[in-house]
């Protein structure tokens, strides 16, 4: 259903109605923001080979034209603009092709793969109910700045708290600071063991592949196989798919 409102997007079939409706939801969207992008890529790489099959045919008709009685020279001709045209549509393809792979190891995967986390309500320790629940709702309504300047207001050692830290890592992720994720996910590569470290793990596995560095999603995602995490499933499906 997105893929054919993209479509009509892309090739101006819709109403101003229907444009405008699906403006509104870009938007609001940041996975069909992303989805939008792919399709106008491919779109073009589509379209510079259609332009190289179309000059690679006007060269061989005007080469006939102008040459065609010089069927030794003719021949010479055509295959030097045949194997560059031919070297230019490989290449060409192999750009689309490079394309689509690419998609389907990063920004496709991790939009496949990525959930935003529910912190639940519980309450732990020296995290108070009502720093919690002002920050829950703050993040359920998607104000993930105000969520990080209320985290960032709470006391050290419940900031440092697993459940927040892993709170403020994807908070961190809605806002597109991976890099700074990253950082706060590190917490949970100690060997104390916690409620939300399985979560940490799989989320900072999440922001590698977002960053294309699939080299360390790939040997996270391998530790946490190895640990029986309780993202394990996702995580062998994934690595199939890096492959």
């Amino acid at each position: 259903m997105q893929t054919q409102k993209i479509l009509n997007y892309l090739y101006g079939e819709m109403n101003p109605q229907e444009k405008n409706s699906f403006e509104q939801e870009l938007e609001q969207d940041r996975h069909l923001r992303n989805e939008l992008k792919l399709h106008e890529e491919i779109d073009k790489a589509l379209n510079k080979e259609i332009k190289v099959q179309q000059f690679r045919m006007k060269l061989e008709e005007i080469h006939q034209q102008e040459f065609g009685a010089k069927k030794e020279k003719v021949l010479n001709i055509q295959n030097k603009w045949y194997w560059a045209a031919a070297s230019i549509t490989v290449f060409s393809g192999t750009a689309v092709y490079t394309l689509m792979k690419s998609a389907n190891s990063t920004d496709r995967l991790f939009n496949r793969y990525y959930e935003v986390w529910q912190p639940g309500l519980t309450t732990r320790g020296v995290e108070t109910e009502s720093e919690l629940m002002n920050i829950y709702q703050l993040f359920e309504s998607k104000k993930y700045e105000e969520t990080i300047w209320a985290i960032n207001q709470m006391d050290k050692s419940t900031q440092h708290s697993p459940k927040i830290m892993l709170l403020k890592g994807c908070t961190l992720m809605e806002l597109n600071e991976f890099d700074h994720a990253i950082e706060v996910f590190n917490h949970f590569d100690s060997d104390s063991y916690t409620l939300y470290t399985d979560a940490g793990k799989w989320y900072k596995a999440l922001c590698y592949l977002k960053k294309e560095d699939t080299n360390k999603a790939t040997n996270l995602l391998e530790k946490i196989v190895e640990e029986d995490n309780t993202y394990s499933k996702e995580a062998i499906e994934l690595l199939k798919k890096l492959k």
